[in-house]
């Protein structure tokens, strides 16, 4: 009897193999991106009057993981930092505003298999404003600030576990400046990530 029983057992088992072997090579449990764009400052950030405000665009970069919790949903966790540039607000030439943060989400992939994968996130964010000197106003750094942000991208598999990852998305944060006054971040960053899959 039991020579009979293992053949149809493993009869049985072997659909549920190849689909925990297909969705692995779906959803690799472990991503690792190397992000790099342009920080784009938006509203009052972009063209306001108030302390720190009116700063214009620079650059971007980023590290984020990805833990992936089924074919669909992956926990992130990263870091970034984003540049303006201030030389408008009397800053040297050299010098910008310079927001370093950490972010954690969760990232919904829209489809499960292919080439191409659309996909969104949500997440929350802290960030640390550094300031250059600027009109007689010495440098300094904003307290820890929190917000949040949402994204969009589309993954693109190029071979075996490395990829690219170009994306756009929108961050609001409040910190306060070493004056007093708040700091309304608001800013876009677009860009592209080199991905490795583990």
């Amino acid at each position: 009897m039991s020579r009979i029983f293992c053949p149809i057992l493993l009869l049985a088992t072997l659909p549920l193999l190849v689909h925990a072997v297909d969705a692995a090579a779906q959803a690799s449990p472990l991503i690792v991106e190397f992000r790099g764009g342009a920080a784009v400052p938006a509203f009052s950030f972009s063209d306001g009057d108030r302390p720190a405000e009116g700063v214009g665009v620079g650059p971007s970069f980023g590290v984020e993981l990805a833990l992936a919790r089924g074919p669909r949903k992956s926990l992130t966790v990263g870091f970034s930092q984003h540049r303006f540039a201030c030389e408008e607000l009397g800053c040297g030439s050299s010098e910008d505003f310079v927001a370093t943060g950490m972010n954690v989400g969760m990232r919904v992939n829209l489809r499960t298999n292919g080439e191409v994968i659309p996909w969104v996130r949500l997440g929350g964010r802290s960030v640390r404003v550094e300031l250059p000197e600027r009109d007689g106003t010495p440098a300094g750094t904003s307290d820890l600030g929190y917000g949040g942000e949402v994204g969009a991208g589309v993954y693109i598999g190029t071979f075996g576990a490395v990829g690219f990852d170009p994306g756009i998305r929108f961050t609001a944060t409040n910190t306060e400046l070493p004056s007093g006054d708040l700091l309304r971040l608001r800013h876009w960053v677009a860009d592209l990530a080199l991905v490795l899959a583990f």
